[in-house]
């Protein structure tokens, strides 16, 4: 599922027109998952695949909001109301995903006010019964706040007069503690930028690392802040830093593809290293950087092969799985 999802976000990026016309089959994937019960739903990674799908909206984002995929976009929204609706009691398992859904329904509001908002109101009650029954959702009730979002009974009682003056309101409409989901700046992450390029010893920089691997589990985006210093750690000698740098990296480009070609230079790098171990470290990162970075693959593989060939290393297995996944991406 993590190839697919790598090869799908990279696709929404480099082509989005590519998977939009294929977001009718998007939506019926979602269908007939949300019957299991909560402990089957997680360990059959339901969840992680939903999550996967409504990551790939938000980089389809304007496109996805056109009027021409109103229907398959509704249909995946409506899945995910679904999932919310059906394991609402587990709300905690699905702050996550709620909270994306969330900065998702207001991208939309602000993208085409009357369409997300028609939407709302068709299945505003399973919204609001979350936002009642579970306090802690703060960004669930600030968006239904915002919208002031009136029950299904009630939208059915309204005239037709009503519904066009709705219409009419519906791109002036209100939306609550919007700084809820304001990107965070690089003010706010310059005592984390301070502390990595001032780390001395391998503690302290392990320690940064780490916090910043947990900061960006939640939020992915602030590792665009630290790409440079994520380069740096690349080749550093020692095994644990390099290793964590290359996963905060991967996960850098895993959640913006289009940055993929950035760290083009480092990675070439790292495979001419003369350290063994970071050469090694490198090789084994290559399928999935290979698969994010796809429009420079020849130039990777080739310098896979060149190093196998010259530093008299087997590089048969990591350039196999590389046209692995190329393949099964170009095959989707």
């Amino acid at each position: 599922m993590s190839d697919a999802n790598m090869a799908c976000r990279k696709l929404a990026v480099a082509h989005p027109i590519l998977l939009l016309r294929h977001l009718p089959m998007i939506a019926a994937l979602l269908h007939g998952r949300t019957h299991l019960n909560f402990q089957e739903f997680r360990q059959q990674n339901q969840l992680t695949f939903f999550m996967h799908v409504l990551g790939i909206l938000e980089l389809l984002q304007p496109q996805v909001f056109q009027s021409e995929h109103q229907g398959a976009l509704w249909d995946c929204l409506l899945s995910f109301i679904h999932l919310l609706q059906n394991y609402r009691k587990f709300s905690r398992h699905l702050a996550a995903f709620l909270n994306k859904f969330v900065q998702f329904i207001h991208k939309y509001i602000t993208s085409d006010a009357q369409a997300a908002v028609s939407f709302l109101q068709k299945h505003a009650d399973p919204l609001h019964d979350l936002s009642s029954e579970n306090g802690d959702l703060v960004m669930l009730k600030s968006l239904m706040a915002g919208l002031s979002l009136p029950s299904s009974g009630g939208v059915l009682e309204r005239s037709s007069e009503e519904e066009k003056e709705d219409e009419t309101a519906a791109g002036s409409l209100p939306l609550v503690s919007v700084s809820l989901f304001s990107p965070l700046t690089a003010a706010e992450m310059a005592p984390y930028l301070k502390r990595i390029s001032r780390g001395q010893t391998v503690e302290d920089i392990l320690e940064i690392l780490s916090d910043i691997d947990e900061m960006s589990k939640r939020r992915p985006e602030i590792l665009a802040f630290f790409s440079t210093d994520l380069q740096r750690l690349m080749n550093s000698s020692e095994e644990t830093c390099r290793n964590l740098a290359f996963s905060l990296a991967l996960r850098s480009i895993q959640n913006n593809p289009s940055i993929a070609a950035d760290f083009l230079p480092t990675f070439m790098y790292c495979l001419g290293s003369r350290d063994f171990e970071v050469v090694q470290t490198a090789l084994r990162n290559l399928p999935d950087y290979t698969l994010l970075c796809q429009e420079h693959a020849a130039v990777l593989l080739h310098r896979a092969f060149l190093v196998g060939m010259y530093g008299h290393i087997d590089t048969s297995s990591q350039i196999s799985e590389a046209l692995k996944v190329l393949r099964m991406e170009a095959l989707m």
